[in-house]
């Protein structure tokens, strides 16, 4: 598979310039510098390429790249080009947010939404990957990360429709405020706690030896069942009528508690191995355990609560999806310990760094330096990941000889991974990897 670890490396390629564009968002205002660029556009164009280009691919190929040892059925060459495609369409659609947000561009007399027309392309492009995961697992017994993985494409494939309402409204000439919010939540909150939480969810279960017993299957199924309301929980409480308010409570509640469990059912298992999933899975519970407190305390709502938003999603996005791609990355290929010690740490302090940002944090010790560390913090993790990519091209510059676990990469070989045969049919393989 060694085509895929070099999306791999673009992936981080765009988490590169995606975190750059993030410590642009916190620079510009602390420096004065005028960069004519708006910053709720910049803030735009970091979010939707984390999303689109670092993320959603990075999903798709460490997903592929597993399915070989639970299926017994190689990667197909498709697989490439959706991975190539959903690079080229995440780029697309970057200046426009970074230049014009969800405004259309003014061309003379013509007016192009080109963000929504750029955002279009990545939804198709998630449509192939779904269809080849279909094609994949075909006829083959769901274990647990297959289960999970399931649950996760169907929550992509629901959080498009709250893209595609949103890019109707307008040619069908609804102009409705609450409409609007309401599917841009649809879409971000089906697409990140679906998805992406679901998908490294998934890669959890495939890179330890871990069936789902009772208690996690009831956990996957709350989150399910919690999942499709959650989207009036990041909504401002005044466009919010009160039962759906208390839907989505119920809905928090439901997903949070379903989280808990998987958390508290893995933590004892990946403890005595000290596996390199512990962070990740702290971060889920750490998140969960927030919105769980959220969905239980009456007038508290994480979108009202200056600062709260931010730190929610960052100890998600980061904490718990970025952190799991980085363990089930190095679980896959042998290969980035180094890096994922550094990334490990370093997202740590950017997630420490919001919180003096937020209602956390007394007013009284609040200063000009809570901005300067987010600032700093926020560009540590990007400068470790571009230097981990620039060591890698210089390698290949030089022409130096393939190292062992290049060697074992190439030849797709599961370096060190302990496989046990639980059935002797190859649409059975289930791979232990102790990561």
């Amino acid at each position: 598979m060694p085509g895929l670890y070099k999306a791999w490396l673009g992936a981080l390629s765009c988490f590169v310039l995606a975190g750059l564009t993030g410590a642009l968002f916190r620079f510009i205002p602390l420096t004065g510098i005028d960069t004519g660029l708006s910053l709720v556009n910049v803030r735009h164009a970091h979010s939707h390429l984390m999303y689109f280009g670092w993320v959603t691919p990075a999903l798709m190929i460490l997903v592929g790249g597993h399915l070989p040892f639970l299926t017994g059925r190689d990667v197909h060459r498709s697989l490439y080009w959706i991975v190539a495609s959903g690079f080229v369409t995440a780029l697309l659609s970057y200046p426009p947010f970074l230049l014009f947000g969800y405004a259309p561009a003014v061309f003379g007399e013509t007016r192009l939404p080109l963000s929504v027309i750029a955002a279009g392309l990545n939804v198709v492009v998630w449509y192939a990957f779904v269809v080849y995961y279909i094609r994949q697992t075909k006829g083959i017994r769901r274990g647990s990360a297959l289960l999970v993985w399931d649950f996760a494409m169907i929550f992509l494939v629901l959080a498009t429709l709250g893209a595609w309402a949103l890019a109707l409204m307008k040619p069908l000439g609804i102009e409705n405020v609450v409409l609007s919010v309401a599917f841009t939540h649809v879409f971000l909150d089906l697409f990140s706690e679906g998805w992406f939480v679901l998908g490294v969810l998934g890669l959890v279960y495939a890179t330890v030896d871990q069936e789902l017993n009772r208690w996690t299957r009831i956990g996957l199924v709350l989150i399910c069942l919690g999942l499709p309301t959650l989207f009036a929980f990041g909504m401002a409480a005044s466009l919010v009528p009160a039962p759906l308010k208390l839907l989505a409570r119920a809905g928090g509640v439901l997903v949070s508690t379903g989280l808990l469990i998987q958390v508290g059912v893995l933590a004892g298992r990946l403890m005595r191995e000290r596996s390199a999933w512990l962070i990740p899975l702290g971060m889920l519970g750490v998140k969960a355990a927030g919105q769980l407190g959220a969905a239980l305390l009456p007038g508290v709502l994480l979108v009202n609560l200056p600062g709260m938003r931010i730190l929610y999603l960052h100890i998600m996005l980061l904490g718990f999806v970025t952190l799991g791609l980085f363990a089930a990355s190095v679980a896959l290929w042998r290969r980035g310990e180094g890096l994922r010690s550094f990334v490990y740490g370093t997202v740590l302090l950017l997630i420490i760094s919001l919180i003096p940002l937020s209602v956390l944090w007394p007013s009284a010790w609040k200063g000009p330096w809570v901005n300067v560390f987010a600032a700093w913090a926020a560009l540590l993790p990007t400068l470790f990941v571009a230097g981990f990519l620039i060591q890698n091209l210089l390698q290949r510059s030089r022409g130096l000889p393939r190292s062992p676990d290049t060697e074992l990469h190439m030849k797709s070989e599961p370096p060190d991974w302990q496989i046990k045969i639980k059935e002797t049919k190859p649409e059975r393989v289930s791979p232990i990897i102790r990561g």
